[in-house]
């Protein structure tokens, strides 16, 4: 495989590339940003070859010029503006542009380009929005309304809709796929996350020697990013999937409290409770409930694909990470 990917030097980007590199295919990262100097080490370690191209999904130009660079057969967009209320509201252009009118950019010059036998749109469980709240069971793809409140949200629901369409008009082989909320290595805050993850909150705190405050005891379908590295290369090589929007998530829930058990192993003086009533947490949860999990029934169906279902191996591969990249990777 020939790989560009959209956002390659991300959070999501940085786990596709390395599944990628260790295989031995190659890899071109997209990125506005550079490449930090621990993933870059670490690589460089690896079989398989990467470039990484310096530019702006928002500047067609840009875009273009890293289709001429190779003979890219597969596209994954994971360029992305994960905005809260502020960013919504101070720089609601750049989180449309960006979300949005990036992608539009790469399927344009994708088409162009000849050689490109399929793109995967990377988009997330918050285009569901408020039914990821209400409701029983499991979201399904087709018999879950999405109504997605946040810009970020809305985004990713409008780009499956774009997808769709101009894979129609350009006759390109176009997936998207929905992200359960995503933990594990090689997450940066490179100015397009306005929080990190919990699990990463939680991570910096035992590494640094704080203790952990958690405002209450989630139980999600929080789904490992080597897992999900994994999951969005079985789909870009599946033959001929059914349908063209699946989810991306665990099968078996676990909570942040979960994590920080495994970290206190770890780092044995490190310290994690549960808020006292009134007590500010330390940790942001990003909500204050659990979400409703994701069903991951159509990826197994269709491609044969289950995602892994032992979050207690997945925290010991990334405990493990961190021992080999953690400290390096807190320098900014």
């Amino acid at each position: 495989m020939r790989a560009l990917i959209i956002g390659g030097c991300g959070f999501v980007g940085l786990n596709i590339a390395e599944a990628l590199l260790r295989r031995g295919d190659s890899a071109l990262l997209f990125d506005v940003n550079p490449l930090h100097p621990a993933a870059a080490a670490a690589f460089e370690t690896l079989p398989g070859e990467m470039a990484v191209w310096q530019g702006d999904v928002r500047d067609a130009n840009s875009v273009a010029g890293a289709f001429s660079e190779q003979a890219i057969d597969s596209v994954f967009y994971g360029a992305a503006m994960t905005s809260g209320p502020n960013r919504e509201r101070e720089a609601p252009a750049q989180v449309l542009q960006v979300n949005l009118l990036g992608l539009v950019n790469v399927i344009k010059a994708g088409a162009e380009h000849g050689t490109v036998r399929r793109v995967i749109n990377i988009g997330s469980g918050s285009a569901y929005g408020h039914h990821r709240l209400v409701g029983q069971g499991a979201l399904e793809e087709d018999l879950t309304p999405s109504a997605p409140t946040s810009l970020y949200g809305i985004t990713k629901q409008a780009s499956e809709a774009v997808a769709r369409r101009l894979g129609e008009l350009l006759a390109l082989d176009i997936r998207s796929v929905r992200l359960a909320a995503v933990y594990g290595p090689w997450e940066i805050d490179s100015g397009a996350r306005d929080t990190l993850s919990p699990f990463m909150q939680a991570a910096l705190a035992a590494r640094h020697g704080e203790a952990v405050v958690l405002p209450r005891r989630d139980r999600q379908d929080w789904v490992y990013s080597r897992d999900v590295a994994t999951a969005l290369l079985a789909l870009m090589e599946a033959p001929a999937p059914g349908h063209d929007l699946y989810h991306i998530a665990s099968a078996t829930p676990c909570g942040v409290i979960d994590w920080c058990a495994a970290l206190a192993g770890q780092y044995p003086d490190f310290r994690h409770r549960l808020a006292k009533a009134g007590e500010a947490a330390t940790i942001d949860l990003h909500g204050d409930q659990d979400r409703r999990p994701l069903s991951g029934a159509r990826l197994m169906a269709d491609i044969g694909h289950a995602l892994p279902n032992n979050p207690s191996a997945a925290f010991t591969n990334f405990l493990d990470w961190m021992d080999q990249h953690g400290a390096f990777w807190e320098k900014q």
